[in-house]
């Protein structure tokens, strides 16, 4: 066994990572991280010193010997995409970029994803050019909040969403009166589908956000 209590699980799980990705980060096998974890190898000091800079710590805190615990304004980077259809698994969606979202809120959502923010239709909450957290689910439970949602197939669009006995309305939350509300109502025919992609519950500005 190792002689030290490595902390490299905790400090993995509060950045929303698996072993495999730590793995990943610094050029090893998971299998070798989970030793590491359970201190049944000692870690080399140059892994340390690429553990600690890919989790964001210091070593002496991996090591056990630092007693602070990690902040509690930690941050967990999450996929952004670009663009998502109606149908496609989050999956096999391309990752435009990763952005930082606080530890907290990840907790609380820990699949949710970002999505680009575009357009003035939203920006009573969601100002253009913002990335909104989307927590993925299929149903709209919170009828009136801010939902991520396909049209008939196409590209994600974020709107207020309302449950009709079948079918939708899509309300904008804007300034701009010129914004109106869309009507799905099933029980006319040719209407266009309207799939949820999932609740919008947090938003964050990117790290290149200019006003």
């Amino acid at each position: 066994m190792g002689k030290y209590n490595y902390k490299i699980a905790e400090a993995r799980i509060a950045k929303g990572w698996t072993q495999s990705d730590l793995a990943k980060k610094i050029g090893t096998t998971q299998q070798q991280i989970a030793r590491y974890e359970s201190s049944e190898n000692d870690v080399k000091a140059s892994v340390l010193v690429n553990i600690s800079n890919a989790l964001g710590v210091t070593i002496s805190y991996l090591l056990g010997m630092d007693n602070a615990s990690i902040p509690n304004n930690h941050t967990i980077d999450v996929p952004l995409y670009g663009r998502i259809a109606a149908g496609a698994p989050i999956e096999m969606m391309e990752i435009e970029d990763m952005q930082p979202v606080p530890v907290s809120v990840h907790q609380r959502h820990p699949n949710a994803f970002l999505l680009r923010v575009e357009g003035e239709s939203m920006n009573r909450i969601l100002p253009n050019g913002c990335l909104a957290l989307v927590d993925p689910c299929s149903e709209v439970d919170r009828d009136g909040h801010p939902y991520a949602v396909c049209v008939n197939g196409y590209d994600a669009t974020i709107k207020r969403v309302r449950k009709l006995n079948n079918g939708f309305v899509l309300e904008p939350d804007s300034m701009d009166p010129t914004y109106e509300p869309q009507v799905f109502n099933y029980n006319e025919p040719d209407t266009m589908a309207v799939t949820v992609i999932g609740r919008v519950v947090f938003y964050v500005l990117p790290t290149d956000w200019e006003f």
